[in-house]
């Protein structure tokens, strides 16, 4: 006879089958150039790409060095500066797509509702790549941008919570679009166009308590799409249970056992470590708030 398994120990086989579900986590491209590691990651990304020149390489160096003459430490460095330039780089090395920094931010809001929000992303990163020399122009540029992007998160938001309109690739681009918001608003701290960081910190609690009530709707979501499935062999047999997920494919459940906690495991296991990964995010931004809006930005072409 084979060994009897106890309920954890079937939950945990059972879940084994499953990968994890799509990735919602915010892009490594807003984490990375916008922390406070921003000008240590720049630099990385800078030789990465010096690397890939080769024989080229002298002449990349100048080009880009025409382009980034005589920039001293500054606040409009770091953040989005930093990210800003990563694409100037990119540009200037004519990236591949699979490579580029801009084009993977742009397959996070691929979905078609969240292209107002890209609309507005790729400006204001437009703006940064343009202005990046000039304060006062990059601030003006940032301060229209950041209200149009707040509208059209809102509108993303209310799409998935009011009109049903949920799905993860979405919910992806509403998490990546605030992320991004705050780091306009903590930007614009370092500008001087907010004086303070008391509206950044009221952003970032809303967004909080928006990510609670849109993470509940997605489970919401994914329940509705699972089932549970009953099928009848003979008289001589028992029921047989299945879960059918929300690919629609088919999981053998095993006797006597819930669907609800079957249910409970495989969302917990397709979800759970990505919504500590986000969560986390935004805790470790309104944690590190004061040291991000001080942070004075480097990057030099050596």
């Amino acid at each position: 006879m084979g060994k009897i398994l106890s309920k954890e120990e079937e939950l945990e086989r059972f879940v084994k089958q499953f990968n994890e579900g799509p990735n919602m986590r915010v892009d490594q491209n807003i984490v990375k150039f916008c922390s406070l590691d921003s000008s240590e990651n720049l630099k990385q990304h800078y030789e990465g790409r010096k690397m890939e020149t080769g024989d080229h390489a002298a002449d990349w160096i100048k080009n880009l060095a025409e382009k980034m003459a005589a920039l001293m430490p500054a606040p409009e460095l770091a953040g989005l500066g930093a990210l800003a330039i990563a694409i100037l780089i990119d540009v200037i090395s004519n990236s591949p797509p699979e490579k580029s920094t801009e084009d993977a931010l742009r397959c996070v809001f691929a979905e078609e509702k969240a292209s107002e929000v890209w609309d507005q992303i790729d400006e204001c990163l437009k703006r940064c790549t343009m202005n990046f020399k000039n304060k006062d122009q990059l601030r003006s540029d940032i301060e229209r941008i950041e209200y149009k992007l707040s509208e059209a998160l809102t509108k993303l938001k209310n799409s998935m919570v009011r009109d049903g309109q949920m799905t993860s690739e979405a919910l992806k681009a509403w998490i990546n679009g605030a992320a991004f918001h705050i780091q306009m608003l903590i930007h614009l701290v370092r500008l001087r166009g907010i004086p303070d960081c008391d509206p950044v910190e009221r952003l970032i609690s809303t967004y909080k308590r928006d990510l609670d009530l849109l993470l509940k709707k997605h489970r919401e979501m994914v329940e509705k799409k699972c089932k549970e499935e009953i099928r009848f062999v003979h008289p001589q047999s028992p029921y047989i249970h299945y879960l059918v997920d929300e690919n629609s494919k088919w999981h053998r459940l095993p006797e006597n056992s819930r669907y609800e906690d079957y249910f409970e495991a495989y969302y917990s296991h397709r979800y759970s470590s990505q919504r500590r990964e986000i969560e986390c995010y935004f805790n470790e931004v309104g944690e590190n708030l004061q040291s991000l809006v001080r942070q004075r930005g480097s990057f030099n072409v050596q």
